[in-house]
């Protein structure tokens, strides 16, 4: 499978001297979705800067589908690599939803016919069909949050870097938002993921990096959090679903592994229902409550 990130030993330190990043080597494959989650000031858009070019690295510290990014044209780097950042408001500064999407393939040097077509298709692909003359500062936050995202795909990078794309919206915003990033890495498109959002992380992720200044772990998500000692250092929670479900361990519930994600849920359930005669059975014994109350406090550390 082709590489579509190489980080090679890339460390950065702020103008004051603080380390920001520490000898970080992560790899990412083409069509692959990564999810990066860390404390704040684990140093997660620090590294994304490095990742498109904005914050500049040593030489092949970042290689970008086998290209050093440090020698791509300003032009090159946008084709391969886009970044929508956490607020919204820092990437729509144009008079309509039209220019502010239309803003980055005109400036590809784009014809006109070619710069329509690539503002229709982004809209489209994240909901907002019809919406070229609205107003952005009028539009709700996560119409914003989509219309960010469709300024970045109309220049139809193969790599999606989203910060904290969930963050501040309500459960139908979100939702909406989480389909279509989905959607975007079935179509091909590499997605990298900074979020604290781990109930939706499941959905989005085939592995996952533990980053706070270096790479602390890597894993699937189930390995990751399946790591108690490792969460409780970093300052990280488990999805519900897998609290839940590790809770209901300590009832006598007994499955292989337990599950991440609702849909996953009922597909355990269902299983081990279908497998018991139709019941599932759960009993208290003379350790259930300290059993409880100890996982529980290890997850107490907010």
């Amino acid at each position: 499978m082709k590489e579509a990130i190489s980080v090679n030993s890339l460390s950065y330190s702020y103008p004051d001297g603080t380390k920001a990043l520490k000898d970080i080597d992560i790899v990412i494959h083409e069509g692959e979705k990564i999810v990066i989650v860390g404390p704040n000031g684990a140093g997660k858009t620090t590294l994304f800067l490095h990742l498109n070019g904005t914050l500049k690295s040593k030489d092949n510290t970042v290689m970008i589908f086998g290209k050093n990014l440090g020698d791509m044209k300003v032009e090159e780097r946008i084709k391969e690599v886009g970044i929508v950042f956490q607020d919204p408001d820092d990437q729509l500064f144009m008079p309509t939803i039209f220019d502010d999407v239309a803003f980055g393939p005109i400036n590809m040097g784009l014809d006109e016919a070619e710069v329509k077509k690539r503002v229709k298709k982004a809209l489209s692909r994240v909901g907002l069909e019809g919406f070229e003359d609205r107003v952005p500062h009028n539009l709700s936050y996560g119409q914003k949050k989509r219309a960010a995202l469709a300024a970045v795909l109309s220049m139809e990078p193969r790599i999606l870097i989203l910060d904290e794309p969930t963050a501040n919206l309500d459960p139908k915003s979100r939702a909406d938002l989480i389909q279509v990033i989905s959607g975007l890495n079935k179509d091909g498109i590499t997605t990298v993921i900074a979020m604290h959002d781990v109930n939706a992380l499941p959905t989005l992720s085939d592995r996952v990096y533990v980053l706070n200044r270096k790479i602390v772990a890597e894993g699937t998500p189930r390995e990751i959090f399946s790591n108690s000692e490792l969460l409780e250092m970093n300052h990280l929670e488990a999805p519900d679903v897998f609290k839940m479900f590790k809770v209901l361990t300590y009832f006598g519930y007994d499955c292989d592994s337990l599950p991440m994600s609702i849909d996953e849920a009922v597909e355990f359930l269902t299983r081990t229902i279908e497998s018991g005669s139709g019941h599932i059975h759960l009993h208290i014994h003379e350790h259930t409550h300290e059993e409880v109350r100890k996982f529980l406090h290890s997850h107490d550390h907010h």
